[in-house]
């Protein structure tokens, strides 16, 4: 995975879905470009049988997908479906691969996307207030890119909850986000086949 904040996300979410993370291990890169770029190394650690990717997508699915499936050719990888199944993609090869596209393989989006999924319905009002607060930035005011507008609501919506702040995975461990969303289940279950759980 990307970076720690997706580290933290998934230890949270995996703990509350009682997935046994003792039998697979969780390491995070730094930056998609340290992942990509280390990738090989990965695939030839001895202990290792299973490998997943877990990447957002960024503004450019298509974009991000066809540099994956290139690097995934020179490593040997064949099969590798173009789009990426909504499901989660699963490769075997030098070692059995999974890949993961945040927010849900189809659409673009990052680690907050997919975050987001887990406000729970009686959270709306308070996270479609964070949005409208967001909007009403003057153009000139306005500092991030439109890119991380998931970024800056999940971080609004965050800084107004009893616990101001709040960094994403502690919101997942403390029930201030829904672990047991059903819009989680893709990935879950990407997950439980990509590991034989």
């Amino acid at each position: 995975m990307e970076g720690s904040n997706d580290f933290h996300v998934l230890c949270g979410l995996f703990k509350k879905r009682k997935i046994p993370t003792d039998s697979f291990g969780i390491k995070e890169k730094g930056s998609y470009e340290e992942l990509r770029d280390g990738l090989d190394l990965e695939l030839d650690v001895e202990h290792v049988e299973t490998l997943g990717i877990i990447v957002d997508a960024d503004e450019y699915p298509d974009v991000r997908w066809d540099e994956l499936k290139r690097l995934l050719t020179s490593l040997g990888y064949s099969n590798i479906p173009d789009p990426p199944h909504p499901q989660g993609c699963i490769l075997s090869g030098r070692k059995r691969l999974g890949i993961w596209l945040m927010p849900n393989n189809q659409v673009a989006g990052i680690l907050e996307d997919f975050v987001a999924l887990f406000v729970r319905e009686r959270d709306m009002p308070l996270w479609l207030h964070a949005l409208h607060a967001i909007n009403e930035i003057p153009k000139d005011s306005l500092l991030f890119p439109k890119a991380r507008l998931a970024k800056a609501h999940m971080y609004t919506w965050l800084a107004w909850q009893r616990e101001p702040g709040i960094p994403m995975g502690r919101a997942i461990m403390e029930h201030y986000l829904d672990a047991e969303s059903s819009k989680a289940d893709p990935f879950i279950d990407w997950i439980k086949r990509l590991f034989q759980l």
